[in-house]
């Protein structure tokens, strides 16, 4: 068993190591490097199999096609490795379609919060933001201090500022009120609540309320957007949705309208909703 402090280490020189390489290897070479890894990750892997594996029985009913998430998945590796490296053009390059995008333009100089799940490559999608002029702050679940440095040259190279989840709340406030985008990926917790139960297809997830809360404070409407790799790698593509914006009423009210969108997403995306950790409820809560 490797001591957490260590594995912290590794992971930190580890990130490191691939932050420098990327740029030295080039994209063609860190393609065909991060594929070999996924291919290697479904084979040995048996822990992330099966959980992928689940993933699509509680989606979609069955588990065909499992096996491109970890291609899919590796491949969004390459493509925020290369950010630091990359040109605004060389991002744009990347976009096949964005569906919705005028929703986004009307908040241009306006408040708005943006929800997105582990649904395709969240990293660049927030590069993507970033380029498109849409200024805002983003929440990122990674520690404070060396491997947050690192972190941050692919998060924010493009102009989005990027917070902890420890003390965001505060901060996001005040990012609205200089009427700016937030970014949430929706498990991270940046409220004090435990957060609450959604079904999900077959199954029932914990969802953090921590937008909903943001929204209902400040009357801040929510738009769901998220951006999905079309293709691998090279000569791969990603398309985006944004949402119509919604004020929800309740807390109740945002998460039933969190949970139809995000549904419906991952059912159309399943092998590009990158959860690999076991997330599911073993029972519904009681009452349902």
């Amino acid at each position: 068993m490797i001591p957490k402090g260590v594995k912290k280490k590794l992971t930190i020189e580890a990130f490191r190591v691939a932050n420098y390489l990327a740029g030295r290897l080039g994209y063609g070479k860190v393609c065909a490097l991060t594929g070999a890894i996924g291919d290697l990750q479904m084979r040995f892997s048996r822990r992330r199999r099966e959980v992928v594996k689940k993933n699509f029985r509680m989606i979609r009913g069955d588990e065909t096609g499992w096996e491109k998430t970890f291609r899919y998945f590796w491949a969004t590796v390459a493509d925020a490795l290369m950010i630091p490296y990359v040109s605004r053009e060389w991002v744009e390059g990347k976009i096949l379609r964005i569906d919705g995008i005028e929703y986004a333009e009307e908040f241009r100089g306006k408040a708005l919060i943006v929800v997105t799940g582990h649904l395709g490559n969240p990293e660049f999608l927030a590069n993507i933001a970033g380029v498109l002029g849409f200024e805002g702050v983003a929440v990122a679940e990674v520690p404070s201090g060396e491997w947050f440095r690192e972190f941050l040259k692919i998060r924010e190279r493009f102009g989005l500022k990027i917070v902890p989840v420890r003390g965001a709340y505060p901060k996001l406030v005040e990012a609205i009120r200089a009427k700016k985008f937030v970014y949430l990926v929706s498990d991270r917790n940046v409220s004090r609540e435990k957060g609450r139960i959604i079904k999900l297809g077959c199954g029932y997830r914990n969802v953090p309320t921590g937008f909903a809360r943001l929204s209902l404070e400040t009357g801040t409407p929510v738009v769901f957007a998220y951006g999905v790799p079309v293709g691998t790698c090279e000569g791969g593509k990603y398309y985006a949705e944004v949402s119509p914006p919604y004020l929800p009423r309740s807390v109740e009210d945002a998460l039933n309208w969190f949970a139809g969108h995000l549904y419906r997403a991952v059912y159309r995306w399943t092998d590009r909703w990158f959860v690999f950790w076991d997330e599911w409820l073993n029972a519904p809560p009681s009452g349902r």
